[in-house]
């Protein structure tokens, strides 16, 4: 949508005084709650340009976290040029004519005021055919050019409020607006949000908005933390530099959207999203969660589908414990939330969500440990028959062997697979008798786990 500020006629004798550009900041004279969390705020440079002198540099604040979906997504529609609802704006409704001082239309061009004003062949909002932008002439009070209000919000959570804004006016008039004002105003918004009772939460200016060479879209965005009191809050766009040359803006795709800290859940050990477990196991999922929640509430749920979920009972930690005792492949996902809220809320915007994972029970032979098996004996007398005692294994398996005589001296020892012991010890023959030996061996299950096994018995030697 887009917004066109006011400028004045030529001839109109209204003096423009130039001003300094002043960047996003909290409005000082406002009682202002500033209560949004900082981890989930960064300031960024949105946009500077250099005109007559002077730099212009603004600031908005930024979600680094996951955007929920929009609440408010005013994008103005497509086609159907009807006025704002009443109470969503001061300004007045005009349609066969441009606008002029404390006027806005609704089109998907404009063409107004020749070369003085940008010529403007679509508005913002993507992949909207005839999308429809908001067209401002700011006035000289300090007017609304949006208000909104907005129910149903979820204490402690982060809100963002953001508006794309277009300068209308052409970096250089050819002959200024009159002979006094040869320098158009920019335009300021001040960005709000109040309580229902109209007492103020957050209150940022986005300082002058320069102009360009060409049609350009910034985008200005403001935090805040709803506070602990209430569910209702009212966002408004003001216009802080009424009057005079200039001033005229385009408005489109006014938001509010929860911002959540990043969520993220994988397999203990594994990076894949999907993985073929032995039916009868179990498998460790656990969590990440960015910065912004800071009393956290968690809640694991599955689904067969991937699209109807289920709270698993009992499953309210970081990490949880899958029990792989089910037929047919399930899908994990964690949800979490904000103290004081609670996750059986049905409100999306009260929580974040994670990606999900995938598992499939299986039955294999692998499923069943790696499989080592030692000869109960051998018959070391050189007839080629049985000399010779070894390890026979299936699977990938590294390990290590001992062989003990009757007081527990080891007489064998490797850590070779394939090793064979001829029944000797220090190269003399061993007499008959019953030898303990011990096998420590490592060996990777179908979920790429490697495991620690330890296996003992005894072998009899026979000459």
């Amino acid at each position: 949508m887009a917004v066109s500020a006011k400028r004045s006629r030529p001839g109109s004798g209204r003096r423009c005084p130039f001003r300094p550009p002043v960047p996003l900041r909290p409005d000082p004279t406002e009682n202002v709650m500033v209560n949004y969390r900082t981890v989930l705020l960064k300031t960024i440079l949105v946009v500077t340009t250099l005109f007559t002198g002077y730099v212009k540099t603004s600031y908005g604040q930024a979600c680094t976290g996951i955007l929920g979906e929009a609440i408010i997504n005013e994008t103005f529609g497509s086609s159907v040029l009807t006025p704002l609802e009443t109470g969503k704006t001061t300004y007045q409704f005009v349609s066969d004519r441009c606008p002029g001082d404390g006027e806005y239309i609704l089109a998907n061009s404009t063409h107004c005021y020749g070369s003085t004003w940008h010529t403007v062949l679509e508005d913002h909002t993507p992949d909207d055919a005839n999308g429809v932008m908001a067209i401002v002439n700011a006035s000289y009070e300090s007017g609304e050019f949006y208000n909104q209000s907005v129910s149903g919000l979820c204490n402690g959570i982060t809100y963002e409020f953001s508006v794309w804004v277009l300068n209308l006016m052409n970096p250089i008039m050819a002959n200024g607006c009159n002979p006094i004002e040869t320098v158009p105003l920019d335009p300021n918004i001040t960005m709000k949000i109040e309580r229902a009772d109209g007492s103020s939460i957050q209150t940022i200016n986005t300082g002058s908005i320069g102009r360009s060479a060409t049609p350009t879209w910034i985008r200005y965005s403001v935090l805040f933390t709803m506070p602990d009191q209430g569910n209702t809050v009212v966002v408004k766009l003001v216009n802080n530099g009424p009057g005079g040359c200039g001033n005229d803006l385009a408005l489109d795709d006014i938001q509010f959207r929860p911002c959540h800290p990043l969520l993220r859940i994988g397999y203990d050990g594994n990076t894949r999203s999907t993985l073929d477990v032995c039916a009868n196991t179990t498998q460790l999922v656990t969590s990440t969660l960015g910065p912004g929640y800071d009393k956290p509430v968690y809640q694991w749920q599955e689904s067969t589908d991937s699209l109807t979920w289920k709270s698993i009972p009992n499953a309210t930690g970081p990490s949880y414990l899958i029990q792989v005792s089910y037929p047919g492949k399930r899908y994990y996902r964690l949800v979490c939330t904000q103290v004081p809220n609670t996750l059986t809320d049905q409100n999306s915007s009260c929580k974040a969500t994670s990606n999900s994972l995938s598992l499939t029970p299986i039955e294999s032979a692998e499923c069943s440990g790696p499989k080592i098996h030692v000869p109960a004996s051998f018959t070391p007398n050189n007839d080629g028959q049985n000399d010779v005692l070894m390890v026979y294994h299936k699977a990938n398996v590294a390990f290590e062997m001992q062989i003990f005589n009757r007081w527990g001296s080891v007489i064998f020892s490797t850590d070779t697979m394939g090793s064979r012991w001829d029944g000797t010890y220090l190269e003399k023959p061993c007499p008959e008798g019953v030898y303990p030996w011990k096998i420590k061996y490592w060996a990777t299950d179908p979920n790429r786990k490697t495991s620690d096994y330890l296996q003992t018995g005894q072998v009899l030697l026979l000459r």
